[in-house]
């Protein structure tokens, strides 16, 4: 199993939603944790808060449907030693042109020697990594079961073991498994403007004319 991964390079601006092809950046702010995305910064890497919609590509690997991002990145010195956890927050939900649907499809996630599959109804439980100060940029390994041609919608919850770190908004994984890539963009733009809106306030300045489309 992938236990190292490929780094973060996109832009958003806070509060906007905007979709990316990348990793699921994670930051503590106010005393919590909150999703962003990965910049350049005069010193590294730096995770730009305000993004909660991340965008993947499935493949075919060992006559499994497969991909091995988003991932996981954090600073250093964001995190101290605890486990970050992810639990499912609702059943796979499958595009169907002009929202999502339930499906039977599910996702396993791995890592390592754990596993956690996605529920048929309600949330689930997923499982917990070990992190700290050091800043961490991990993988999971995503499995889509019983595969048929489409783009996949996955929720998860973030969280940590630490008591005093308070849980993220909902980010959103929107795979495509062998779809054409304008109906990717679609439903993505879909969780961007209907599951996520930006706020009123951001629209009514114009704000979300600063939306960016995602990175190919």
């Amino acid at each position: 199993m992938r236990t190292t991964i490929t780094t973060i390079a996109a832009f958003a601006i806070a509060g906007v939603a905007t979709a990316h092809e990348g990793d699921v950046g994670l930051k503590i702010i106010d005393g919590s944790i909150v999703t962003g995305i990965v910049d350049d910064g005069p010193g590294g890497e730096i995770v730009l808060p305000g993004e909660r919609v991340f965008a993947g590509e499935m493949f075919e690997f060992g006559g499994q449907i497969y991909a091995d991002g988003p991932g996981l990145f954090a600073e250093v010195g964001q995190f101290p030693d605890s486990d970050l956890i992810f639990d499912f927050a609702s059943p796979v939900q499958r595009w169907n042109g002009s929202g999502f649907e339930s499906t039977t499809q599910t996702f396993t996630l791995e890592y390592g020697p754990m596993s956690a599959t996605s529920p048929a109804a309600g949330s689930g439980a997923g499982f917990g990594i070990g992190v700290g100060p050091a800043g961490f940029d991990e993988h999971y390994d995503f499995y889509l079961n019983d595969a048929e041609t489409g783009v996949y919608l996955l929720a998860l919850d973030f969280s940590s073991s630490d008591a005093g770190i308070g849980a993220a908004l909902t980010t959103y994984l929107v795979f495509n498994n062998g779809e054409d890539e304008s109906v990717h963009d679609a439903a993505i733009e879909y969780v961007e403007d209907v599951i996520i809106p930006a706020p009123a306030s951001l629209a009514v300045l114009g704000l979300g004319a600063f939306a960016m489309r995602r990175r190919r």
